[in-house]
């Protein structure tokens, strides 16, 4: 279940407006936080929070990396041998091919409902949580998220970001990280 922002007010609709660095913070399969800085849209409406990225980064690896098999496996089916990896300090490394794997979350568009169908109904998503600070002022969102490629989405989200940020380069390997919030926390 989502939460419904509509009454947050006008100060936190436009805090999360405002160009803001944030982070997104995933739980590793050993229970340490992984923090990393993104770039979040929000549509308020339909309690949703997106974070685009590239399918081969690390963030992805832990929201889809746990459905039963070890992120290694996920990505040795998702890439071809050959590609070499980006120099990006968030891509998938090694250490990955050791972490085993626990019930996580791809949405793509033979799922329009964004849920594994393996998962129950009751869990549509793996659990993060994205921040953004400005002095005094600062919003935490909670949620659960879901991997999305489908091109519709992707757009949408790379629509959202350009618009609170700036137009991103030109990546066919991008992926939309979408979280249903859950709660909210901050001082907005």
């Amino acid at each position: 279940m989502t939460v419904d922002l509509s009454g947050r007010g006008a100060a936190f609709l436009e805090f999360w407006r405002e160009r803001h660095l944030c982070s997104l913070t995933t739980v590793r399969p050993d229970g340490t936080a992984h923090v990393v800085p993104v770039g979040v849209t929000l549509e308020p409406a339909a309690g949703l929070a997106r974070v685009i990225t590239f399918r081969r980064s690390r963030k992805v690896a832990l929201i889809n990396g746990r459905d039963g098999v070890t992120a290694g496996e996920h990505f040795a089916e998702a890439r071809p041998a050959a590609a070499p990896f980006r120099d990006d300090p968030d891509a998938f490394d090694g250490e990955l091919s050791e972490i085993k794997a626990r019930g996580g979350v791809h949405a793509d568009s033979g799922n329009e409902s964004g849920r594994d169908a393996s998962r129950p109904r009751s869990a549509p998503g793996v659990p993060v949580a994205v921040c953004q600070i400005d002095g005094p002022r600062w919003s935490t969102l909670e949620g659960l998220a879901v991997v999305r490629d489908d091109p519709a989405a992707v757009a949408e989200a790379v629509r959202r970001y350009a618009e609170r940020y700036r137009a991103p380069r030109v990546n066919p390997e991008r992926v939309v990280l979408e979280i249903s919030i859950t709660r909210v926390l901050g001082t907005l």
